[in-house]
């Protein structure tokens, strides 16, 4: 284990927001297959996280310009806790690494207008594959220089898959921030045994998906194939379950990725300042039932990976 690097503590952890906004919306106009709104009104949406206690966001270089927004927003303000994330070219030698990590981070800290960004995430763990323990000399290099307070992994939609190649490496200390899919229909990370060795390294993970980019609340007659055909059942069930829990399907999602053990947040998106007001009480809300959570990880077994993924929804 790496040495000389302080983890999150705990009092930390507790000021952070258990609700994180996802930020794709304020620089991607459409973004979710849900979602209406062409041109999200950033301002009103952050004010709103404001007057609700949400201190921290998710962003990433590839948002469009939601790091712009994020900046000029907080600028003068108290700093909330910022995450974003960052890619480089995979056929770089040591010192090529190095130099692009480094320059796209120094563009984030400028986006974001703040001297040190509190979280960076790799934005695809294919990096520490190619790279291994590389990246993590760099990441080591990027926090002593004080541009980092602290680094991470985002998971792609296949974490378990992501997780036996990169696993191992996420065991140093510095990795101290998780972003990984989570929701009704995928348990991937639950089974390949990922959260479980979070949770037991001391990882702050937060779950992404939580409502499957909006598709739990579409009709399968509004879907374009061959998703009409692979969703229809497994929506029908999900309105079945949900209304036995005597909930509506949104909430059932939310809980049921809150009280999954070892997730420490989650990342929802929001166009609109209800939206925001909705996920607070979606989150505040009572557990679930034990017969629904086994009823849940029994209905939605080996779904059609393309319908639990929504980077092939366009292929």
């Amino acid at each position: 284990m790496e040495t000389g690097v302080q983890p999150m503590r705990k009092a930390e952890f507790q000021q952070v927001s258990k609700l994180m906004p996802g930020t794709a919306q304020l620089g991607i106009s459409g973004y979710g297959i849900a979602n209406r709104t062409q041109n999200v009104e950033a301002d009103a949406l952050l004010d709103r996280c404001g007057e609700l206690g949400i201190n921290c966001f998710d962003t990433a270089l590839e948002y469009g310009d939601a790091e712009l927004k994020l900046g000029r927003y907080f600028d003068g303000k108290p700093a909330p806790f910022l995450v974003s994330k960052v890619k480089a070219d995979l056929e770089l030698d040591r010192a090529g690494l190095e130099k692009q990590l480094t320059e796209r981070v120094e563009t984030i800290l400028e986006r974001l207008r703040v001297r040190t960004l509190p979280a960076l995430m790799i934005h695809d763990p294919i990096l520490l594959q190619v790279y291994g323990s590389m990246v993590t000399e760099i990441l080591t290099k990027l926090r002593r220089d004080q541009l980092i307070g602290r680094a991470g992994v985002s998971f792609g939609a296949n974490s378990d898959v992501q997780y036996a190649y990169c696993g191992h490496l996420l065991r140093e200390d510095i990795y101290e921030v998780i972003q990984l899919p989570l929701h009704l229909w995928d348990r991937r990370a639950v089974e390949c045994g990922a959260l479980s060795r979070f949770r037991a390294d001391g990882k702050w993970v937060v779950a992404r998906s939580v409502f499957l980019q909006g598709l739990f609340f579409r009709q399968a007659d509004d879907l374009p194939e061959p998703l009409r055909s692979m969703a229809r059942g497994a929506l029908g069930q999900l309105a079945e379950i949900a209304e036995e829990e005597g909930i509506a399907i949104a909430e059932l999602a939310m809980r049921y990725v809150r009280d999954t053990d070892g997730v420490n947040g989650i990342v929802v998106g929001a166009e609109r300042p209800e939206q925001l007001d909705d996920n607070v009480r979606l989150i505040s809300g009572k557990p679930l039932s034990e017969k629904t959570r086994n009823k849940i990880e029994s209905e939605f077994r080996g779904l059609p990976e393309m319908l639990i993924t929504p980077a092939l929804w366009n292929k």
